[in-house]
């Protein structure tokens, strides 16, 4: 009996399974959910991608809050099989609780990486089913409040979490911190929870904070070797302290053993190199400095850049005060220079 041949006219239909993978991957999801009319071999393929990204290139003009809201519920209910990666990035809404829904879907398919972006208006609330993503590594989320169960032991697998506008409750934000035994790596973006905050991660190696900094106590961080600290001081001005050895500046440097970068945007112990931006020779960050120079035992160069234009008088004035104060390693270099960096 004679074999069928295959048509020559209709060769993505038998590509091999791990050419079509990737040729998926590769896709916007939009586009990979459209796959499913090319052939009856390409229908619902992209239903175990192991990754699902789902971002402005998803969403279509025209559509309305609902028909997005169905479309993405729609995606999630096919999806078969092991999902790695879970994305939701600015959609065109804010917080509804359709969103539970997802997450409760999402709750069965041990996520290891989670980003999840709403887009202006109030935060949501994390529902109780996202405290059973126990596998997570990667958390990235933004306009959200956490209040986790009384029986959350933690994300023991997490090693990478950014916060973006997160509300946490007092006496959660460093149990909750504490509880993630692997976490490595810290960015916290404007959430005025976290004004003031106790950290013990025995493995973090990386802390970013931009917003309203009162008092940081790193109690337990002896593999921290990166800092970048951006301050809102428009917002709380800081105040010069009576005594500088009880400031909550002296305190925090006195918790970071192990650093030896530091980048600061505006107004932020063994450091070896330190960079100031737009700097204003205001009296905090002239105190600020002077901590600096006088804690950092081992400190090779200081780079202060002030963005705006000063007088002769008022500039060489400044230079003048910062390079009268006491250094604690010999080897210090103080550069000052107007040219800030674009980078």
């Amino acid at each position: 009996m004679k074999r069928k041949k295959r048509s020559t006219s209709d060769i993505i239909s038998y590509l091999p399974s791990n050419v079509t993978e990737n040729i998926l991957k590769d896709l916007p999801l939009r586009d990979a959910v459209r796959t499913s009319v090319l052939s009856r071999k390409w229908r619902y393929k992209w239903v175990t991608l192991p990754e699902l990204v789902i971002n402005d290139k998803f969403f279509l003009e025209g559509w309305d809050d609902e028909k997005v809201k169905a479309v993405i519920y729609q995606v999630l209910l096919f999806h078969r099989g092991p999902l790695i990666k879970f994305t939701l990035r600015y959609p065109p809404f804010e917080s509804c609780l359709d969103i539970n829904n997802w997450i409760f879907v999402l709750s069965t398919k041990n996520i290891q990486d989670f980003t999840f972006y709403l887009q202006g208006g109030l935060c949501h609330e994390i529902p109780c089913h996202f405290y059973s993503f126990m596998k997570l590594r990667d958390l990235n989320v933004a306009k959200c409040v956490f209040k986790p169960p009384p029986t959350f032991k933690g994300f023991s697998r997490l090693v990478n979490l950014i916060f973006v506008d997160v509300t946490i409750s007092s006496e959660m934000r460093g149990l909750f911190i504490s509880s993630c035994p692997l976490l490595e790596r810290l960015q916290l973006t404007d959430c005025a929870a976290f004004d003031s905050l106790e950290i013990n991660a025995p493995n973090l190696k990386y802390f970013g904070f931009f917003g309203i900094f009162e008092s940081v106590s790193l109690e337990n961080t002896p593999c921290l070797a990166e800092i970048s600290v951006t301050l809102v001081s428009w917002y709380t001005p800081l105040e010069q302290p009576e005594e500088e050895t009880d400031s909550e500046w002296v305190k925090f440097f006195r918790s970071l053993p192990a650093i030896e970068d530091m980048h600061l945007d505006r107004s932020f112990l063994e450091l070896q190199e330190v960079e100031i931006r737009h700097f204003s020779g205001a009296d905090p960050e002239m105190l600020f400095v002077k901590i600096l120079l006088a804690y950092s035992v081992v400190l090779k160069k200081m780079v202060i850049w002030h963005e705006h234009e000063m007088s002769d008088k008022k500039g060489f004035a400044m230079v003048k005060e910062l390079t009268r104060f006491p250094r604690a390693s010999s080897d210090a270099e103080l550069i000052v220079d107007a040219n800030v960096p674009t980078g």
